[in-house]
């Protein structure tokens, strides 16, 4: 599978379905959920809630393996989406065509405006993540 979409809230959606079906497949329950709002008031377009915790999506369409992916508002810098997360999964193709899913535990993330693709592999779950070769 790749990660598909002409825009941010079509790639989520599908990363979302993505990482419901790999949790599936390692076990876990796993179920994508639309329009979640969690206890700060903030609503999701899409989550996964699972057996290891809700799950924030956070889809890239840079395939540049030393790109910054945003971890905070565009506008604020807050991070109310983190809010109840116990992981957030990051997702990106690659220029050679592999779909990369990272699961990094929510508190890795907070108080950073944004990580780098490595920062993000650092900081990550191994057991939780998949690389997936489009063929």
């Amino acid at each position: 599978m790749y990660i598909v979409g002409d825009t941010v809230s079509k790639r989520k959606k599908c990363l979302a379905s993505l990482v419901e079906k790999h949790l599936i497949s390692l076990g876990h329950e796993a179920q994508l959920i639309e329009n979640h709002t969690n206890s700060a008031d903030h609503t999701d377009q899409v989550v996964v809630k699972s057996s290891i915790g809700l799950i924030h999506i956070t889809a890239s369409s840079d395939t540049d393996p030393n790109a910054s992916i945003r971890a905070s508002d565009y506008q604020d810098g807050k991070q109310d989406f983190l809010v109840d997360k116990s992981h957030v999964a990051f997702g990106w193709n690659t220029k050679d065509r592999r779909t990369i899913i990272l699961f990094v535990p929510a508190i890795y993330v907070e108080g950073k405006t944004s990580l780098t693709k490595s920062e993000i592999n650092q900081l990550s779950d191994q057991g939780l993540n998949k690389v997936m070769v489009k063929e």
